[in-house]
């Protein structure tokens, strides 16, 4: 159900980006991994061998990208282009050498090691020199494993130089998308955190991945973002600062009371959540509130609820202080892991 609800938001996403580009744009529209596929496809065919003379700008760029795959120096020709070859995305032949495997990764992760299966299934037909990809144009909590990423940065760095150079409306339309996409990744330095949860599709993407690259959360605890679909409408959640269970245990905090107790941004607000569901559940999250409570002033609550996944309380946070607030929330979290807490039982 997740993953279903995951794909349907990135894909809602993009059809309500509302784009700022000069003219009327194919990708506006044209928004599914499969619309994508066709892209890199086409430009691929590019370079193929029964093609090279019908644009050389665009044959320059695909062997640029190509470039970007195979870094051995040599002169590339695409020998063939494949679309959903035994479920894989794009398989390109080049130089009937290399057999380059390419992942679409737009709105989906990784899962059940799946682009290694594809590469076990080539060898078994006794392919070789095979290369996997993944392709991705917006940003993902983590990096895949793979033998060659290909961002949306790297696709804006090689488009650039051939843009000015070429008059083909469909290269160009998707250049001009992900400089949009770009445009709105970066949005949360400069627009305000309302904008990003109502304006910019992409902003807390962006944000995410710059507390996760540029160290601003601790990240030797666990920890993923994503977005979470809800009957209110949804956050934008990332997860992080997982107490262990010994420190749970200095704590009072035993398994049979409690399962976890972490720190989660969701929109504009840093809660510390915690799971677990006994007798003692809302007694302990009171006991927790009074302390943090204690410990900072602005820490506020909302009605307590039991559920799987539950609030103790919350702080918020702005586009202007929001290293002072996640720096304060870390250091309370650290004083229980610390065993500056103790639950007492009532």
């Amino acid at each position: 159900v997740y993953y279903k609800a995951y794909i349907l938001y990135w894909t809602e996403s993009f059809n309500n980006m509302e784009y700022e580009m000069k003219k009327n744009n194919l990708f506006m529209y044209a928004t599914s991994e499969l619309s994508q596929d066709a892209f890199i496809c086409w430009l691929m065919n590019f370079a193929h061998k029964n093609h090279l003379n019908e644009d050389h700008i665009l044959k320059d760029c695909a062997k640029e990208f190509l470039a970007k795959i195979v870094q051995t120096g040599e002169d590339l020709i695409v020998t063939s282009v494949t679309k959903q070859y035994k479920n894989i995305d794009i398989l390109l032949q080049v130089n009937d050498k290399y057999n380059i495997i390419i992942e679409d990764k737009t709105f989906t992760d990784q899962h059940d090691d799946q682009i290694n299966r594809y590469r076990k299934m080539l060898e078994n037909e006794g392919r070789e020199n095979i290369i996997c990809v993944y392709y991705k144009i917006v940003e993902q909590p983590f990096s895949e494993q793979t033998d060659v990423n290909i961002t949306r940065q790297d696709l804006i760095e090689i488009f650039s130089k051939y843009v000015d150079r070429t008059q083909n409306a469909i290269f160009n339309d998707y250049y001009e998308y992900l400089l949009s996409i770009e445009k709105d990744v970066n949005s949360y330095m400069t627009a305000p955190i309302e904008d990003w949860i109502n304006e910019n599709d992409h902003a807390y993407k962006g944000f995410f991945t710059h507390l996760i690259k540029d160290n601003i959360i601790q990240l030797d605890r666990d920890y993923g973002w994503r977005y979470v679909s809800n009957p209110s409408g949804g956050i934008h959640a990332l997860w992080w600062y997982h107490l262990k269970s010994d420190e749970l245990d200095s704590c009072n905090l035993v398994e049979a009371y409690l399962d976890e107790l972490y720190l989660q941004i969701e929109d504009n607000i840093i809660a510390v959540k915690m799971t677990g569901n006994t007798e003692r559940t809302a007694d302990i999250r009171w006991s927790l509130y009074n302390y943090i409570r204690n410990k900072t002033p602005d820490f506020m609550k909302k009605s307590f609820r039991n559920g799987k996944w539950m609030t103790v309380g919350y702080v918020e946070y702005n586009e202007n202080n929001y290293q002072e607030k996640i720096n304060l929330m870390q250091g309370i979290m650290q004083s229980i892991a610390n065993g500056e807490y103790k639950y007492i039982c009532n």
